[in-house]
């Protein structure tokens, strides 16, 4: 039997709000919203992720990043990686890889992808 194999995107998508919420005043509350009611998607034309061996480590960085250095709610971090687990665990997956990408302005939105597998 072939394993089956998912590629999933999280993303915090900023350039879809930078205009309207006021920086750095309201990206508090907008990124938390975001964390906690953003869905993970699926990727269909992304690259292999290999910086992180466990969502463990990635949920790690991400809260690094967000709650540490960017000073904003660890929820917003947090979130996203419980409802991965969640996926994971009702669903039979195993989490293979994921990369993390910070927000850069011209470049890409906050986001994670996985690459998981059953």
């Amino acid at each position: 039997m072939t394993a089956q194999r998912l590629l999933l995107r999280f993303s915090y998508f900023e350039h879809d709000w930078t205009g309207a919420v006021d920086w750095p005043e309201g990206a508090e509350a907008e990124l938390l919203r975001r964390g906690t009611e953003g869905r993970w998607q699926e990727a269909v034309d992304a690259d292999e992720p290999e910086e992180f061996d466990s969502a463990d480590a990635l949920a790690q960085r991400v809260e690094e990043v967000l709650a540490g250095e960017w000073e904003m709610p660890a929820a917003a971090a947090r979130a996203p990686m419980d409802r991965l687990r969640a996926f994971i665990a009702e669903g039979g997956w195993t989490f293979v890889a994921g990369d993390f990408a910070e927000y850069e302005g011209h470049h890409n939105d906050t986001e994670m992808l996985v690459r998981l597998v059953r």
